[in-house]
């Protein structure tokens, strides 16, 4: 099995890729997290526990220690561990996870704001005029992003965590382009979201 899902759109050129600051293995990534969020939500444990070793292996050789996608990848293996019964690996899992939560701030930090077009020309030039004068915006909804993160860890640890939506709320809420703020996305919403 490849981890890629076969419905998956063609991804863009490597050249694409590169000038948006992501790699392949980040894009295979959100393709089988995606794939899993889609099988979870058809009641697929297994199917979505085989493609989340998949992605947590992906997740190990590709990402740095503090990477929210690393958390989720983690959360999400010790989801299916304690859907499978094993709850020791489940413990180990989501204290792993939650360790990478705790450390991501300086990831988020770093995160490129999201550039969006303005109204008028008056918020033309106040942006001329101040730089960065919109970034707060970003940087408060990455920080509320991560929160949620951590939260939805928390949850899924604990045993309590109640369907919410999340394939539905990713498919709506997923940018076109790739950008910094897409993969902190995918750490949040491709969290297992266990099915209604």
């Amino acid at each position: 099995m490849s981890g890629v899902p076969t419905s998956a759109a063609e991804p863009p050129d490597a050249a694409a890729l590169a000038r948006a600051g992501w790699s392949d293995a980040e894009l295979t990534w959100e393709h089988v997290q995606e794939a899993a969020a889609e099988a979870l939500a058809g009641g697929g444990w297994d199917t979505a526990a085989s493609l989340w070793r998949t992605a947590l292996t992906l997740a190990r050789e590709t990402f740095e220690p503090g990477d929210p996608r690393l958390a989720a990848s983690l959360a999400n293996q010790a989801a299916a561990a304690r859907h499978g019964g094993d709850r020791e690996a489940a413990t180990a899992l989501f204290d792993e996870a939650r360790a990478v939560w705790e450390a991501c701030g300086p990831w988020v930090a770093a995160l490129a704001p999201e550039r969006r077009s303005r109204s008028s020309l008056f918020h033309l030039r106040l942006e001329r005029k101040h730089p960065g004068g919109y970034d707060h915006h970003s940087r408060a909804r990455y920080e509320a992003l991560a929160e949620e993160g951590r939260e939805v860890t928390e949850g899924l640890a604990a045993g309590s965590a109640e369907p919410r939506g999340a394939l539905a709320r990713w498919r709506a809420e997923r940018p076109a382009g790739y950008s910094d703020g897409r993969k902190l996305l995918a750490a949040v919403l491709l969290l297992a979201d266990p099915p209604a």
